[in-house]
C-alpha cells in the first residue's frame, strides 16, 4: 500500500508506527563536528522548559518547500511553577486531512497530569483524554475508560504535533549533556543528544551584509522504527524547529521561517550520516551521477550508476521498488533492518560488472517531487514513472537504449511486466518476487494470516475473523464505509488499493515476450512461492521460451536468509544483506541477455 502520511511518530497509546518510512542510522555526530563544538566553548545550552517558552506561536509545516499546512500553539506558565499548553495543527495531504487540537497540563519538572486530544486524523475521528496520578494513568477514549501503570516522568507525542516536542526535551539535562533515554507515555523510549551548534543567516543573506547570524542548539533523536528527528532550540530554549532529514520534512517556527534552507544546508555540510550519501564508493569501478527526470508536472530524482570501465554505450537497468513510497536504495522502516539497501547492493554489483542502473526516489518521497498525485496514482501510474526513466536512459549518450532491462520487486514485479508488454524496444524483465494472483486473493492472505495460526482462536472465531476481512476488502472495492475498522486498515481505502484488488497479473506476463528472469525466496510470506511457478507457467504457454526461475530456499520476501519468512522476524534477522547467490544469478543473467563483456 502506497503510504501517504508524511513523517512517523509513535502511537498515543500504541507502539505501532502509524505510517511507512525510511529510517536511518541512528544519529551520531561525526568528528570533526564533535570538535566543532568543543571548540565554540559554548556556554551550557538553555533550559528547554522554563518561563522563556511561555507564549504563543506558530509552526510552518513544509516538504521540501512545499507547504502542507500549520500548527499553532500557546504554553501558558501557571503560578505554581508548571505549565498548560494547547495547539491546532492543521495538515493537508492528498487524501487526507490532519486536523487535531491537543492540550497538556505538567508541573515545573513537565511532568504531565492532564492531556486531551480531538479531532481528524484521515477517515479517523479522536476523542481521547488522559489523567496521570502517581503511577496511574486513567484513559478515556471514545468515552471508554482504561487504566494502565504510567512511569514517572513520561510525557506525550502526537503523530504530526510538534509542539509538544517541547516538553519531551524539557527532561533533557543540558548541563550533563551527551545521549540520554527519554520516556514517552506508554512504554517507548526517545535518545536525544545535542550533536551541534548552528550559526546561520537568513535566506538571502550573505556574511557581507554585516548581519550578526543567528544561532540555534540541534539535538538529535531517534527511537525504534522511527526515522531520525531532529530539533532546533534559539537562545531561549524554545523549541525553533523540527525535522525529519530523510523525507524532507520541516516544522520551523513562523519567525525563524527564513533559517529553514539554511539549517537544512549546515545540517548537510556537518551531519553526512543524517542525509543519504548516493556517491559511489571510494576506488569504485563505476562513477555515480545525480539525475532528475521530468515527468507529467513533478520530478523523479535518482542517481545513475555508469560502468568506468570499457566504453560505452553500456547496457542499463532501471530498478521498481515495492509498494509503500520508497527511495531509491529501497530501504524498510523495520527496527533492526536501518541498514537494508537491496537497490543500492543490486546497483553496485550490477555497475561492477558492466551494467549502467538507474535507481529514483519514488514520487512524492526523498527528492523526487509528485507527492499531490499520490492519493490518486495507481501501480499503472507507477508503470509510467518506470517509463519515463527508460525514456530518459535512451536520451543518454553512454546508454545503449536497445539494451535496458527493468529488475523490479515485490509491486515492482508486477509493474517490470507492464512496461516490458508495451515497450518491444526493452531487452529484458528481473522479477523479485512479482505477484502472479489478483490483489484481492493477496490481501486475503495476508489478512488471514496474521490469525490463521494463532492456537488461542478457535475454528469459529477464525471464520468469524475471515468473513471480517471478505467485508472489509469488499467495502474498500465498492467504496463503502470501513469507519468501523482499525486506521491500520482503513488507510488502505484509496485508488492504490483498489486498482490493487482487481488487477490480474496473468493476462499482462502472457504479452511478455522479452526475456525473464523470476527470482522467489521460498519462505515468502507476502508473495507466497507458488506464484512464481504460476507467473513462469502463464509466460510459457502463451508462447515465450525464453524464461528461467530461480528459488532460493532459505530467504523471505525481503530476499534475506530466515527461518520461517514471517514479517514479524524481520526485526530479528541477522543480517541485512541479500546473499551472494542471490546477486550472482541476477548479474550472470543480465550479463548475458544484455550481452555485456566481461
Amino acid at each position: 500500500m502506497k503510504s501517504f502520511i508524511i513523517f512517523c511518530l509513535m502511537a498515543l497509546l500504541t507502539s505501532s508506527s502509524l505510517c511507512a518510512q525510511q529510517p536511518t542510522a541512528t544519529p551520531r555526530p561525526t568528528a570533526q563536528e564533535k570538535s566543532a563544538v568543543a571548540q565554540t566553548k559554548l556556554p551550557i545550552a538553555a533550559s528547554m522548559l522554563s518561563p522563556a517558552v511561555c507564549g504563543k506561536g506558530v509552526f510552518q509545516l513544509l516538504l521540501g518547500t512545499q507547504s502542507l499546512g500549520s500548527e499553532t500553539f500557546e504554553i501558558m506558565c501557571s503560578g505554581d511553577g508548571g505549565y498548560a499548553a494547547s495547539g491546532r495543527t492543521l495538515m493537508k495531504l492528498p487524501g487526507l486531512t490532519i486536523d487535531l487540537n491537543t492540550s497538556i497540563e505538567t508541573d515545573k519538572q513537565a511532568t504531565p497530569s492532564q492531556f486531551t486530544l480531538k479531532g481528524v486524523l484521515g477517515p479517523n475521528t479522536i476523542d481521547q483524554s488522559i489523567t496521570v496520578k502517581n503511577d496511574k494513568a486513567t484513559i478515556v477514549d471514545g468515552g471508554k475508560t482504561n487504566e494502565v501503570a504510567y512511569a514517572r516522568g513520561a510525557t506525550f507525542l502526537v503523530p504530526n504535533v510538534t509542539y509538544l516536542f517541547q516538553f519531551v526535551a524539557a527532561h533533557y539535562d543540558t548541563v550533563q549533556g551527551g545521549a540520554q533515554k527519554l520516556q514517552i507515555f506508554p512504554n517507548i523510549t526517545i535518545t536525544m543528544e545535542r550533536t551541534g551548534h548552528d550559526e546561520v543567516l537568513a535566506a538571502g543573506m550573505s556574511a557581507a551584509a554585516a548581519v550578526k547570524p543567528t544561532a540555534f542548539d540541534r539535538y538529535s533523536l531517534s527511537m525504534a522504527g522511527v526515522p531520525n528527528l531532529l530539533i532546533w532550540t534559539d537562545r531561549r530554549g524554545r523549541l525553533a524547529a523540527f525535522s525529519v532529514p530523510a523525507q524532507n520534512f520541516i516544522a520551523i517556527r513562523e519567525e525563524y521561517a527564513q533559517f529553514a534552507e539554511p539549517l537544512r544546508a549546515a545540517l548537510s555540510a556537518t551531519s553526512k550520516d543524517l542525509v543519504p550519501d548516493y556517491s559511489a564508493p571510494p576506488d569504485a569501478p563505476f562513477t555515480a551521477e545525480e539525475v532528475t527526470i521530468e515527468h507529467k508536472g513533478f520530478k523523479l530524482a535518482g542517481t545513475l550508476l555508469v560502468p568506468k570501465a570499457g566504453t560505452g554505450p553500456f547496457p542499463a537497468v532501471v530498478t521498481s521498488t515495492g509498494s509503500g513510497q520508497e527511495t531509491r536504495d529501497e530501504n524498510v522502516p523495520i527496527p533492526g533492518l536501518e541498514k537494508y539497501r537491496p537497490f543500492r547492493q543490486i546497483a553496485e554489483r550490477l555497475a561492477s560488472r558492466g551494467i549502467a542502473v538507474l535507481r529514483v526516489d519514488d514520487r512524492g518521497v526523498g527528492s523526487s517531487t509528485g507527492l499531490d498525485t499520490l492519493y490518486q496514482a495507481t501501480t499503472f501510474d507507477f508503470a509510467d514513472d518506470v517509463r519515463a526513466q527508460i525514456s530518459y536512459l535512451r536520451t543518454r549518450r553512454e546508454i545503449d537504449p536497445e539494451r535496458i532491462a527493468i529488475v523490479g520487486h515485490s509491486e515492482g514485479g508486477a509493474i517490470g511486466p507492464l512496461v516490458a508488454a508495451t515497450d518491444k524496444r526493452l531487452a529484458a524483465v528481473v522479477l523479485m518476487a512479482g505477484p502472479a494472483q489478483r490483489g484481492e486473493e493477496i490481501l486475503s492472505y495476508q489478512l488471514d494470516l496474521a490469525y490463521a495460526s494463532d492456537p488461542k482462536l478457535s475454528d469459529e472465531e477464525k471464520t468469524k475473523k475471515r468473513a471480517e476481512n471478505q467485508a472489509f476488502i469488499r467495502a474498500v472495492r465498492e467504496k463503502g464505509d470501513v469507519s468501523k475498522y482499525p486506521p491500520a486498515l482503513q488507510v488502505l481505502n484509496a485508488d492504490w488499493t483498489r486498482a490493487f484488488l482487481a488487477y490480474d497479473p496473468l493476462p499482462t506476463i502472457r504479452k511478455v515476450r522479452q526475456p525473464i528472469l523470476i527470482l522467489h525466496g521460498a519462505l515468502d510470506r507476502q508473495v507466497t512461492i507458488e506464484q512464481a511457478a504460476m507467473l513462469e507457467r502463464a509466460a510459457r504457454a502463451a508462447g515465450n521460451r525464453d524464461v528461467t526461475v530461480r528459488v532460493f530456499p532459505n530467504l523471505n520476501h525481503l530476499f534475506l536468509p530466515a527461518k520461517t519468512g514471517a514479517e514479524s522476524e524481520y526485526s530479528t534477522l541477522n543480517t541485512h544483506l541479500i546473499p551472494d547467490e542471490v546477486l550472482d544469478v541476477l548479474s550472470d543473467w543480465l550479463q548475458l541477455k544484455l550481452k555485456t563483456k566481461r
